[in-house]
C-alpha cells in the first residue's frame, strides 16, 4: 500500500523539528573528514555537507506514494528507512583516493547498532545506456565516544557520506537533476547525447588529472628549502622511506615538523640525526613504542610503520619534551588531539627504558 498522506504530513512535520539535528550531524562528520581523513591523510579533496530542505522531503514522500515498492507504514519506519537527511560529499581529485577515503571512514565511524559502517560501491558504467553514475555510498553513526556533550542528542541519527572523483561528481548532479527527477516527461534524446559526450569526458578527466598529479608530485620531489605544504613534504620524505605510503597520517607529521622549526629535509636531519630518516631504525622504535603502548592500556594510540609515523617517531625520540610544551591541556584549551597523549606515553617510554638500564641484570 503506498504511503499514505496523514503519514507524509506528520513526517514531514516531525523532520521540520528535527532538522537542526540534522544540520549538526552533518557538520560534525564533515568535520571529521576534512580533520582526520583528507588532511590527515594528505588526500586532495574537497569536503561539502547539506541536510535535505522540508520542501525536499516533502518532494521526496510524495514520489515514493507514487511508487509500489516505497511504502512507509508509519512515520518511524520513514525515519528509520530514509538515511540521506544528512549528507556529507568526499570529493577526491583522484579516483584512485576513493578506496583510502572508504577505509579510513569504516574506521572512524560505527555503523547501526554497533555493526560495521555499511558500503554500497556504485560503478554503473554503460555508455548505451548512458549511464556514467561512479560513487560510494556509506551510511555512517557517530562512534560513542563522540555523543558527549552538544552532540549527545546525535545518537541513533545517521548521515550518508558520499564518496567520488570531482570529475565523477560533476556528470552525477547534472544527471541527477535531469534524469533521476525529470522533468516535462524526462531528458530527450539531444539532453541524452549530451549527457553521455559529458560522461566520457569525466571519465577521461579522471585520467588527466591522475596524470597532472603524478607530474606535480615528481617536480615536487626535487624541490629544496621549505616544505610549501604537507604534500610537498611528503613528496620530498618519501625517497627515504620508498616502502611506506607516507601521505598516510601526514598531517600530524607534518604539523610538529614545523611547529619545531623542521621546515625542510634538512633541517630535520640536522635536528634529528641521520638515523631519522634511516627505514629500519623508525620501525623499531615504533615496534618497541607499540609494545609499550599494548602493556601499558593504550593500544589505540599504536603508531603504523608503513606511514608517515616513520618520522613522527624521530621527532618524539629527540624532541618529545618541546612536543609536550607544545601542547598544553588545561581548562578552556579544548580537547587534547591525538599528539597529546601520544607525546605523553612516549616520555613514560622513555623512563621505562631508563629504570630497565639502572635495574642489575636486565
Amino acid at each position: 500500500m503506498p504511503i499514505s498522506d496523514e503519514v507524509i504530513d506528520a513526517a514531514v512535520s516531525r523532520y521540520d523539528r528535527e532538522r537542526d539535528r540534522y544540520l549538526k550531524l552533518a557538520a560534525r562528520v564533515a568535520d571529521i573528514c576534512r580533520s582526520s581523513i583528507v588532511e590527515g591523510n594528505a588526500i586532495r579533496a574537497q569536503i561539502t555537507s547539506r541536510t535535505k530542505t522540508v520542501r525536499s522531503f516533502d518532494g521526496k514522500l510524495r514520489r515514493f506514494a507514487k511508487r509500489s515498492d516505497k511504502n512507509f507504514d508509519s512515520v518511524d519506519e520513514v525515519f528509520e528507512k530514509i538515511g540521506d537527511f544528512a549528507g556529507v560529499r568526499v570529493a577526491t581529485y583522484r579516483p584512485e583516493d576513493e578506496p583510502r577515503v572508504t577505509e579510513a571512514i569504516k574506521a572512524l565511524f560505527a555503523g547501526r547498532e554497533g555493526e560495521a559502517v555499511e558500503i554500497d560501491h556504485k560503478d554503473k558504467l554503460d555508455p548505451t545506456n548512458c549511464q556514467f553514475y561512479r560513487a560510494t555510498h556509506c551510511q555512517v553513526f557517530l562512534r560513542e565516544e563522540e555523543l558527549l556533550g552538544d552532540y549527545g542528542n546525535l545518537r541513533g541519527a545517521s548521515c550518508e557520506i558520499q564518496i567520488c572523483s570531482m570529475m565523477a561528481h560533476v556528470w552525477n548532479e547534472i544527471e541527477h537533476d535531469i534524469g533521476y527527477k525529470p522533468e516535462g516527461g524526462g531528458p530527450g534524446e539531444a539532453e541524452r547525447g549530451l549527457l553521455e559526450a559529458l560522461g566520457h569526458l569525466t571519465r577521461s578527466g579522471d585520467a588527466a588529472i591522475t596524470q597532472l598529479l603524478a607530474a606535480n608530485y615528481a617536480r615536487m620531489t626535487v624541490q629544496t628549502g621549505d616544505f610549501g605544504d604537507v604534500h610537498d613534504f611528503v613528496a620530498r620524505m618519501r625517497k627515504h622511506f620508498p616502502e611506506a605510503d607516507l601521505s598516510v597520517n601526514a598531517g600530524l607529521a607534518f604539523d610538529e615538523a614545523v611547529l619545531l622549526g623542521l621546515t625542510s629535509a634538512g633541517k630535520i636531519e640536522k635536528a634529528l640525526g641521520p638515523e631519522a630518516f634511516n627505514p629500519d631504525v623508525a620501525s623499531t622504535r615504533i615496534d618497541d613504542f607499540n609494545k609499550f603502548l599494548e602493556l601499558s592500556g593504550s593500544p589505540e594510540l599504536a603508531l603504523n610503520r608503513r606511514s608517515a609515523d616513520l618520522i613522527l617517531i624521530g621527532m618524539l625520540a629527540k624532541c618529545s619534551e618541546k612536543i609536550e610544551e607544545n601542547h598544553p591541556a588545561g581548562r578552556g584549551k579544548g580537547r587534547p588531539g591525538r599528539i597529546y597523549y601520544l607525546v605523553r606515553k612516549y616520555r613514560e617510554f622513555l623512563q621505562a627504558q631508563q629504570i630497565d638500564k639502572n635495574v642489575p641484570g636486565r
